[in-house]
């Protein structure tokens, strides 16, 4: 009885804990105290990639813009994942490579965007099963 009661403990506590939901880090979340360092008018493009390393991502429209994209996320084992926090720290150079601006863009200030579910139409047709087998016979030239 009491080895009965124990797997029942176990298998209690085994469930619980597998249920408790799992906290993800995500992006390229620079130093503060690195980041804090960076004034505009003052580093580099290259300072700024040996204090902080390479962006997640750069924008090329008008003034080039580094993005450093960071995030956390709660996920439970049936649910899809929630978003806790998102950050997203952007530095702007001038035309010259210099620090223009730094900004912090956290998730309040962001846009859900949904996904449309349309598809964008081709041109042409669809290959048949037999196309798709026989189709290149006879194409290719002897060399």
């Amino acid at each position: 009885m009491k080895i009965l009661n124990l797997f029942f403990i176990l298998s209690i506590s085994w469930l619980l804990i597998s249920c408790s939901p799992i906290i993800n880090n995500r992006g390229n979340q620079p130093n503060p105290v690195l980041l804090a360092q960076i004034e505009p008018g003052q580093q580099t493009k290259d300072d700024v990639r040996r204090m902080l390393g390479s962006p997640s991502s750069q924008s090329m429209f008008e003034e080039e813009s580094w993005l450093y994209i960071s995030g956390k996320q709660k996920q439970n084992v049936f649910l899809p994942p929630e978003e806790l926090e998102r950050n997203v720290i952007v530095i702007t150079f001038d035309e010259n490579g210099v620090v223009k601006e730094i900004k912090n863009i956290v998730k309040e200030e962001g846009l859900d965007i949904t996904m449309s579910d349309k598809e964008t139409p081709t041109s042409g047709h669809s290959l048949g099963v037999i196309e798709q087998l026989f189709g290149n016979v006879g194409r290719f030239e002897k060399k």
